[in-house]
């Protein structure tokens, strides 16, 4: 089965969509027929502000898909519980977190402290900042 994000109000290489919520709510209502694992949206700008502009609706395009829903965009523990919790998605995606702690799952199932990633060396193709963070383990046996 397949998977789709889509980034329906987050700006991109400078390309913007003069009524993003009607071309999304399309989109997302033809997406039904693929029966797709999930659909994960990003909330806001990829990144960034997780504000919407007025007439901008994530929850109008949750109710429109029939399958579940991947929120995502600076979300915490305690807001990925709530989310779940109140409804307002099915799962939560977590990608920078990741990168600073590679046993995040553990951290976030223990409500353990979370390393601070450095974005100075993400995406820098070399050791650092990908697989130099200490994991819960590796902080304990020190």
């Amino acid at each position: 089965r397949t998977g789709l994000r889509l980034s329906p109000f987050s700006p991109a290489n400078g390309i913007s969509d003069e009524d993003p919520q009607e071309t999304f709510e399309y989109v997302v209502r033809e997406l039904n027929r693929f029966n797709l694992a999930y659909l994960h949206l990003v909330e806001g700008a990829t990144g960034g502000s997780r504000e919407l502009e007025e007439g901008e609706s994530l929850a109008s395009l949750r109710k429109i898909f029939e399958g579940p829903y991947m929120a995502n965009n600076g979300y915490d523990r305690q807001m990925a519980i709530d989310a779940v919790e109140e409804g307002k998605a099915d799962l939560v995606a977590f990608g920078r977190p990741y990168i600073a702690n590679p046993d995040l799952a553990e951290r976030l199932e223990r409500d353990a402290p979370l390393n601070e990633g450095d974005s100075d060396t993400y995406y820098g193709g070399g050791r650092e900042g990908y697989t130099d963070y200490p994991t819960l383990q590796d902080i304990a046996a020190q």
